[in-house]
């Protein structure tokens, strides 16, 4: 085994070199039996600790009996650890162990220990540190943040990796912000070791920013980027950024029109101060069809077939319908989508839908049609303004019903999170109000329901979700809408330890009626359980679902015990609810399956 010491104003480097024959086959190296283990003591900082390890984690394996060969090698490695850090003069004492000892060899199971103690000594400051930035990006504040952040400061302990990361940031930041001629003029740490002092040196020259040149397509690619054109955050002779570059490309991957995108700025090719940028579009399949079938608590077995065209012509027109279908509800729905300016933030769309439900005391088959447009390029809100009418044909425990309402409405809606399907952090927000009126309609009312869901991380490995949800019905028919517009609450989605939607007010006849007002909130922690991709929870879930909150109404409550399976689909989940009902003083166990995203 042979080993190479780099030194460099970036620090000392030790790189692992393959051991090879005169005839380059590759050497075989002998299994050790009597291996020792290297154990330091005395450094209490365990950054410094880690790094010391690392360095003497590239020995190869040691024999006890020839242990004391590596003294000089065991010395140098801790040595350079240390000056990673700062530490250029350490005390450095190596015990080894009595390879012949007769106690040594009783311990039959116990590895012998090479016994490193260390002394760091005083560490190096930095005394002088001049960092310069030359060329255009001197006036940027980017490049000034970067040094602010640096952690490179006069009169604070010299850490080699500190220095090494202000490089490579300028160099990142040069080549994001299109200083493709960017260069390193000085780059040197000159350490006093008498003085316990070091001064740095930085001049970094960033010379010009260049600009976008030409947009370069291929005739296909040219034809299906007409219905995206809003989309593209770059323009010719606009100032190169990678962070538009991405921008650009994911915008258009997120409109389903293509199968692939590949949005890429031609670097080699850069002259004059411009740079081309290449699109590269593949158009997605006129038809795409989705067969799945699942099962869950709440509607048992259930089959989906959707069928979408996602590109229909050249203005960014599309289609898209499913067909789901359990014991308990029948959906069939199509909406056609209209973009106006952003094909992904202002759009128009109509929707058609059928529904049949028939589960507990429901029975409803529900027609729907609506308009929407959905405006979202201006704030942070998705707005989505809409008119639906819907005829309703219902039996809510007895109560037979044949309403037809034509309702303005507003879905004000917004989500952060830190993404995928299981995020450590985020929050989302939505309020949904409709109204309905005599003048074009059946009834008199308000309908409005608010949701907020939260998420947050107490430590890398656990997870807090929240949510909480207020809905009511106002108005002189508030008592009489459709049995679609009314609230129930129980199931996986509302209240754990109850049947799917099978808590409200009650019918004289004791069957469900349906509710005006739901107040529904819960609480869940998540934690390892030293399975991989895998979670426990223990949960709360609480709501109300009354006609009047002044009323001697439940509050039905339902904790529980969960596991959770972590998916790049979504998350498996699992849970055993206790549903409590006071009023009614029952109470019982009721499992709950599901699979999706956990927030």
């Amino acid at each position: 085994m042979h080993k190479l010491f780099l030194i460099c104003s970036t620090g000392i480097g030790v790189f692992t070199l393959c051991g090879c024959s005169d005839d380059n086959r590759p050497i075989k190296i002998q299994k050790v039996d009597d291996e020792v283990k290297i154990k330091v003591s005395g450094i209490e900082n365990s950054s410094i600790s880690d790094n010391v390890d690392a360095y003497l984690g590239n020995l190869p394996s040691i024999s006890a009996k020839r242990a004391g060969l590596y003294r000089r090698e065991i010395i140098e490695l801790v040595g350079e650890a240390l000056k990673s850090y700062g530490y250029y003069k350490p005390k450095i004492n190596i015990e080894f162990p009595d390879a012949d000892a007769k106690e040594s060899k009783s311990k039959l199971f116990a590895s012998p220990v090479v016994k490193v103690n260390v002394d760091p000594g005083k560490p190096i400051y930095i005394r002088n540190c001049d960092i310069e930035i030359l060329g255009e990006g001197a006036y940027y504040k980017s490049f000034e943040n970067i040094i602010k952040n640096s952690y490179l400061k006069s009169y604070t302990v010299l850490n080699h990796g500190y220095y090494s990361d202000l490089k490579q940031a300028l160099k990142e930041k040069a080549m994001a912000l299109g200083f493709f001629d960017a260069k390193l003029i000085i780059s040197k740490i000159l350490v006093y070791e008498d003085q316990n002092a070091a001064d740095i040196v930085v001049v970094y020259d960033t010379g010009k920013r260049y600009s976008i040149g030409e947009i370069l397509t291929d005739d296909e690619s040219r034809e299906l980027l007409k219905p995206s054109l809003s989309l593209l955050e770059i323009a010719s002779g606009s100032n190169y950024s990678s962070e538009k570059i991405s921008d650009t490309s994911s915008a258009l991957s997120k409109t389903n029109y293509y199968r692939s995108v590949d949005v890429t700025p031609i670097v080699d090719k850069r002259e004059n101060g411009r740079v081309p940028v290449r699109i590269s579009l593949a158009k997605q399949a006129n038809n795409l069809y989705r067969i799945g079938i699942g099962i869950s608590s709440d509607e048992k077995l259930r089959g989906i077939f959707s069928w979408d065209k996602p590109l229909i012509n050249e203005y960014g027109h599309s289609f898209s319908s499913y067909f789901r279908v359990s014991k308990i509800k029948q959906d069939a729905v199509t909406i056609y989508k209209i973009p106006r300016k952003n094909p992904n933030l202002d759009y128009y769309y109509f929707k058609l839908s059928q529904n049949y439900t028939d589960f507990n005391d429901t029975r409803s088959n529900l027609s729907h049609a609506s308009f929407h447009y959905v405006a979202n390029m201006t704030g942070v809100w998705r707005r989505d303004y809409y008119i639906s009418c819907e005829y309703e044909d219902f039996n809510q425990g007895g109560e037979i019903g044949y309403k037809y309402n034509v309702m303005p409405g507003l879905l004000f809606s917004r989500r952060v999170s830190s993404g995928g399907m299981y995020p450590a952090v985020g929050y989302s927000f939505s309020i949904d109000s409709k109204f309905g009126t005599r003048i074009i309609g059946s009834q008199n009312f308000f309908r409005s329901v608010l949701t907020f869901k939260g998420v947050f991380s107490p430590t890398e490995e656990t997870r807090v979700l929240y949510r909480l949800t207020q809905g009511a019905i106002l108005g002189q028919d508030a008592l009489r809408v459709p049995a679609s517009m009314r609230f129930f609450v129980g199931g996986e989605n509302s209240l754990r330890g109850f049947s799917y939607m099978s808590k409200s007010d009650k019918q004289t006849n004791g069957k469900l009626k349906g509710s005006r007002y739901m107040t529904s909130g819960s609480i869940e922690y998540m934690f390892p359980i030293g399975i991989a991709d895998a979670k426990g929870a223990v949960f709360v879930d609480s709501a109300i679902c009354t006609d009047s909150y002044s009323d001697n109404h439940s509050m039905f409550v339902g904790p529980g015990v969960g596991f959770r399976y972590i998916t790049k689909y979504g998350v498996a989940k699992i849970d055993l609810g206790y549903g409590i009902d006071n009023k009614n003083d029952s109470r019982g166990f009721k499992l709950h399956l599901s699979f999706g995203p956990e927030f």
